[in-house]
């Protein structure tokens, strides 16, 4: 009698353990996707000379140096896990500045600072705030007619006499309409909105690069902003003049020094930008520097250890002064990118470190320029933050 034989079973089908695991397998994989996601560059830069123009892995490219390309991430090669950005930068180089310069910012649209009452025979009422406005929302239109000042603003209420007025604004970017509707004012009898506003501004910073191929300029190294309401001021024009030194206010723990001068007459050039990253315009004269041209670094090139910067704090010339970059941030911020530490005797001994307008200064490391400062530590003011000279091109190139 032939013996029955047993298998066994490594796998049993179940159709209600499966439906009861789909969930967990999704959710594991949502997971797995985030974290994968979370590794994955948010930029790549391709390396010029070993990339054809024809052909990428055998398929046509189509692209050509400087062109900005977006790729897609993909994990296990078909589930899209990120879109990341990608550059193809030309052998770029620049002129590291360091020379002050002082610029007058007059703002596109008008910022609201702050809102008001006013006391009319109505009672105490605020019509900005009745009709919808807050503070930090920039006006750019009343009626149909472009307001870029105080005086356009106060102009066109006044001429209305206290008729409803049809307000275009943005506010985060976005633009926005409200219907206004001035009164009467009790104590000089002039019609009045209850706004406070800015539009314009004025300061001193240092100049990072300059391209004498077309007279272009970089400076600061982050965006001029509202003091009040630290908003990124819209630039309708502003001018490049020349800036006379007069003193340093060294900086202390918890008090950050300052440069200070006086404007003179003369344009010495025309802001065209103003970003996050820094200002960018065109120069009638060529800066003061005492380097030569210099090849640009990429991110992955700048590393913690020795560097200079270059600057001219006391009005005698451009110097070179040794700093440290201490700590550098792989993250997606945009002008904080590493930590630099003053370790030159001679600017200890003229600033007590990075002071306000020292923003721009360009950062060289290994023959390269990486970057420039950008902010004082408050409370060391021998320690600061740079960005990388990367990320201020990158700003430059954006047409918006």
């Amino acid at each position: 009698m032939q013996k029955e034989r047993k298998t066994k079973r490594f796998f049993r089908f179940d159709k209600a353990k499966i439906i009861y695991l789909l969930p967990v397998t999704l959710l594991l994989s949502i997971l797995l996707m985030g974290a994968s996601a979370k590794a994955i560059p948010d930029g790549v830069y391709f390396d010029t000379d070993v990339l054809s123009s024809e052909t990428v892995g055998g398929v046509s490219s189509g692209l050509h140096e400087g062109e900005d390309v977006t790729y897609t991430a993909k994990l296990f090669g078909f589930l899209p896990a990120k879109t990341i950005d990608g550059a193809l930068p030309a052998d770029l180089k620049l002129v590291p500045c360091g020379d002050v310069f002082g610029v007058k910012f007059f703002t596109k649209g008008v910022i609201i600072t702050d809102i008001s009452e006013v006391e009319s025979d109505e009672g105490i009422i605020s019509p900005a705030a009745k009709a919808g406005l807050k503070k930090g929302d920039v006006i750019n239109s009343i009626n149909g007619k472009e307001i870029n000042s105080a005086e356009d603003l106060g102009g066109i209420i006044s001429s209305f006499s206290g008729k409803s007025l049809n307000i275009n604004f943005t506010r985060d970017g976005k633009s926005y309409k409200a219907h206004l509707l001035p009164v009467k004012s009790s104590g000089d009898g002039m019609y009045k909105a209850g706004l406070w506003v800015r539009d314009s501004t004025a300061g001193i910073g240092t100049v990072t690069f300059y391209n004498p191929d077309d007279g272009s300029f970089a400076g600061l190294g982050h965006g001029i902003y509202d003091s009040e309401t630290e908003l990124l001021m819209p630039l309708l024009r502003g001018a490049v003049v020349d800036l006379h030194m007069e003193d340093i206010l060294k900086g202390k723990a918890g008090h950050p020094g300052e440069l200070k001068g006086s404007f003179g007459t003369e344009k010495q050039g025309t802001l065209l930008k103003n970003t996050p990253c820094g200002v960018f315009g065109v120069l009638s004269t060529p800066p003061e520097t005492i380097s030569e041209p210099l090849f640009c670094a990429l991110k992955s090139e700048v590393e913690k250890g020795d560097a200079y910067i270059l600057c001219n704090v006391d009005g005698k010339g451009v110097k070179s002064y040794g700093i440290k970059i201490e700590k550098i941030y792989s993250g997606t911020e945009e002008t904080k990118n590493f930590v630099i530490s003053v370790n030159d005797d001679k600017l200890l001994s003229l600033t007590g470190g990075i002071v306000r307008g020292m923003s721009g200064s360009p950062i060289i490391q290994n023959g390269k320029l990486v970057g420039a400062v950008t902010h004082v530590l408050v409370n060391d003011p021998t320690k600061g933050y740079g960005i990388f000279i990367e990320n201020m091109i990158a700003e430059a190139g954006k047409t918006k």
